[in-house]
């Protein structure tokens, strides 16, 4: 490929990156559902399409297996968290589309492939940065399309799981974004697996507390429309 217009797409990777690690912050304190939500939400979410999509090229274009599966990885969760807003009424006997099953047999093949590298790798003795990023992320990532086939076929249901769905794959999707940030950027943190797992480490547990926390007001009688905006699609 055109050593020009690979520039091109690495900038617009940066640029769509960057813009997708400012915006998201928006979208989070303001009020959930409401017009600027939805606005700086689906900022976030092209953003993090083009992202996906210039890794993928770039990762093809200059052999880099790891940058092409990290990319689809966390667009899977940017994308699980989009499509969750098409899932409002799975309590009432709704069925996934066919998108949905084709994101999910994707991601599931992509992590599952990130999860065999890193333990395959770890069981060799090669247990550097690399084989524990593939490990950790492909566990996650294989773990999230399991809770999403769940979610779409078991025989009960809450009816606020579409709610709790596109925060965790928001909030998770960000996460990675900040993960790419963190890699390119904080040299300085050692050793370097950390560099890209530190944001894990400390946002899964935040997004668990945040669930939570929805899944108290609910359990306490509020309605959805009482704690967000609710537009049934």
């Amino acid at each position: 490929m055109d050593d020009q217009l690979i520039n091109v797409l690495r900038w617009m990777h940066i640029a769509a990156g960057f813009t997708a690690l400012v915006v998201a912050p928006i979208a989070m304190v303001v009020r959930k559902g409401g017009d600027a939500h939805r606005l700086w939400g689906k900022i976030f979410f092209y953003c993090m399409a083009v992202v996906a999509v210039t890794a993928i090229i770039l990762g093809i274009a200059r052999p880099n297996i790891f940058l092409t599966m990290v990319a689809v990885f966390s667009f899977h969760m940017i994308a699980s968290g989009y499509r969750a807003l098409y899932h409002k009424r799975l309590h009432e006997g709704q069925k996934p589309a066919a998108l949905d099953i084709v994101l999910q047999a994707t991601a599931g093949v992509i992590n599952g492939g990130l999860f065999i590298w890193g333990f395959t790798n770890m069981v060799l003795g090669n247990r550097g940065g690399p084989s524990i990023i593939f490990l950790v992320f492909g566990l996650i990532g294989i773990l999230m399309v399991w809770r999403n086939i769940q979610r779409f076929y078991k025989h009960s249901h809450d009816k606020h799981e579409w709610l709790f769905a596109h925060m965790t794959g928001f909030l998770g999707g960000y996460i990675a974004t900040v993960s790419a940030f963190s890699a390119v950027n904080m040299e300085f943190i050692k050793p370097v697996w950390l560099q890209w797992l530190w944001p894990t480490l400390l946002g899964a547990p935040l997004i668990a507390l945040w669930v939570a926390y929805y899944r108290k007001k609910f359990a306490r009688g509020k309605r959805a429309r009482d704690v967000v905006e609710t537009r049934i699609k």
